[in-house]
């Protein structure tokens, strides 16, 4: 939908994210009604609904930007088209990758949103589905295709995109987990650049 967006559309749409990103703080997802998102973001019901036909829609949107806004100078801008042609290139994309989303995933109010997402998905399964798709998928089907990017380029052996992904992402969300998500008497307590850069090297070494 973006894409077609004008630069005025694209920018009452960041308006709407960022005063109901608000409102799902302050009252959680079931709590926050339209009505009070559209008098936060400052705009009529039914400018809303033009661009969000569902609160589960804007949820997720919220989230994806929070992410994306999170990482925004932190991961390579040509990610998505990166073919590291060795071993050391393909470390350092990792490097850049994973530093950025430890640091996107564990913003504080990222998190708090992603605890809203848990309480509410064994009622609202359509809103899991759709933050599974917004962040965990994306994520894995970016890592996995990098991946076979590298192998064809011959900086690694064949790998099975999805479990090799699944191996590079695994390790940076124990942190997100224990140390963002369930930590309850603060802020999230991100791991010191050095940890995350041991983490990457020892996926390397297990698909070396």
């Amino acid at each position: 939908m973006e894409a077609n967006l004008t630069p005025r559309a694209l920018a009452k749409q960041d308006q709407i994210r960022e005063g109901a990103g608000r409102v799902f703080l302050e009252r959680g997802f079931s709590g926050a009604s339209t009505d009070a998102i559209a008098m936060e973001a400052g705009v009529s019901k039914q400018t809303l609904y033009v661009y969000y036909p569902s609160k589960e829609e804007l949820l997720f949107d919220v989230l994806r930007g929070m992410v994306e806004e999170g990482a925004r100078g932190r991961l390579p801008e040509d990610l998505e088209g990166a073919s590291p042609r060795g071993r050391e290139e393909l470390r350092r994309v990792l490097v850049t990758v994973a530093r950025g989303l430890v640091s996107a995933l564990m913003d504080a109010n990222y998190v708090a949103l992603v605890r809203v997402v848990i309480a509410e998905t064994p009622r609202l399964p359509h809103l899991g589905r759709l933050f599974r798709s917004a962040v965990p998928e994306r994520l894995l089907g970016g890592v996995g295709a990098l991946l076979e990017r590298a192998h064809a380029e011959g900086a690694i052996g064949e790998v099975d995109p999805d479990l090799v992904a699944r191996a590079f992402v695994g390790p940076l969300l124990t942190y997100v987990l224990m140390d963002g998500l369930f930590v309850g008497d603060g802020p999230p307590r991100p791991p010191a650049p050095e940890r995350i850069d041991e983490a990457v090297d020892l996926f390397m070494r297990m698909i070396a």
